[in-house]
């Protein structure tokens, strides 16, 4: 078995590189997997962008026996049933992982601006609870909710699935 992960701004990376040290199990970017693990079980790791789990679509021709998503929010969002049927995950394991992001003035090109309009659209809500809130501060000042911790329930499945 081998972790194949998919990051942009090194968050979802952090989590593979945490699984493999705590797992010994190889980790490869998507882009730079070789062919010579074709036959292989994997465990992606892919980051979230509007529910969308990015690189997922590229290893689907392999044996992908897990997949982890990891956004800013404290759980998946919408909801861990809309992101498991949107990204057509169902009857493999998901897991959330809590990655981050970085502050909003780092970003550039299209991440930017549609981070800008979310964060326009976040602020201009009436009533603002403590997620809305929360998620205002993550997009100005970025977040980074990588935890070993988060990591348990991948490692307990995969100590069942050996």
């Amino acid at each position: 078995m081998i972790i194949v992960y998919e990051s942009k701004t090194g968050f979802t990376k952090k989590y593979a590189d945490m699984l493999a040290e705590k797992t010994k199990l190889k980790a490869y970017r998507v882009k730079e997997l070789p062919e010579s693990v074709k036959d292989e079980e994997i465990i992606f790791l892919g980051w979230l962008k509007a529910g969308k789990i990015q690189g997922l679509g590229k290893v689907r021709k392999y044996n992908v026996k897990a997949v982890c998503a990891s956004g800013t929010a404290r759980t998946a969002e919408p909801d861990e049933e809309t992101v498991i049927a949107r990204n057509k995950v169902k009857g493999i394991p998901f897991f959330y992982l809590r990655g981050g992001c970085l502050p909003l003035k780092e970003l550039k090109g299209m991440d930017k601006i549609l981070m800008s309009m979310f964060l326009k659209i976040l602020k201009s809500r009436k009533e603002k609870d403590e997620r809305i809130n929360e998620a205002i501060s993550n997009i100005v000042n970025g977040f980074d909710g990588v935890r070993e911790e988060n990591l348990e329930p991948v490692l307990k499945w995969l100590d069942k699935n050996k």
